[in-house]
């Protein structure tokens, strides 16, 4: 990847590698995941969600707590990887689904393998921007998602150049999984 300015990264692991500029880490970031899993309210695997961009749109977009925008098309990287692309926010109907939650509501959605107890979430006003991508390396298919945090649609908004540039500019020994 090719950083424009200080960045600095609290995650370096293999399911995940997240970074923000510097001193904005409570503001926004861009999170890189591998194989993402679907977590329900009740904070387990969600059953039968296929792990594939397009089967995880689909639940996501069915979960009541989630605003999620249509899917559009873009590409990851230096590869041009194909990617759908959402929006997503909790719904100005959404039910608190966590018992620690600072504001109205906040939805638990997405874990990674050996996470332990940890999940994925967001609380109102943040917005997550995801793109999911298939991807194949080592032999197997895998789901590659990129997640652009904003603090709220305006954060996201003004931060989206930065990240888009970032996530423009990634290269990795990965290819388009094949159907």
């Amino acid at each position: 990847m090719t950083f424009t300015g200080r960045w600095e990264s609290h995650e370096d692991q293999p399911v995940e590698f997240s970074v923000a500029p510097d001193g904005s880490w409570d503001l926004h970031r861009v999170l890189f995941w591998s194989d993402l899993i679907p977590v329900g309210k009740d904070r387990k695997r969600a059953a039968g969600v296929p792990s594939t961009a397009s089967g995880l749109v689909a639940w996501l977009r069915a979960r009541p707590n989630l605003q999620v925008s249509t899917p559009r098309s873009d590409t990851i990287g230096t590869d041009a990887l194909p990617a759908k692309v959402v929006d997503i926010a909790i719904s100005t109907k959404a039910v608190n689904e966590a018992s620690d939650c600072p504001v109205r509501a906040c939805a638990d959605f997405l874990t990674w393998p050996n996470s332990g107890d940890n999940v994925y979430g967001i609380a109102e006003p943040a917005v997550l921007r995801l793109y999911l991508s298939d991807v194949a390396y080592g032999g197997k298919r895998h789901l590659f998602a990129i997640g652009i945090e904003g603090r709220d649609q305006a954060d996201l908004k003004a931060f989206l150049p930065d990240a888009q540039h970032l996530i423009a500019s990634a290269g990795a020994p990965v290819s388009p999984a094949s159907s």
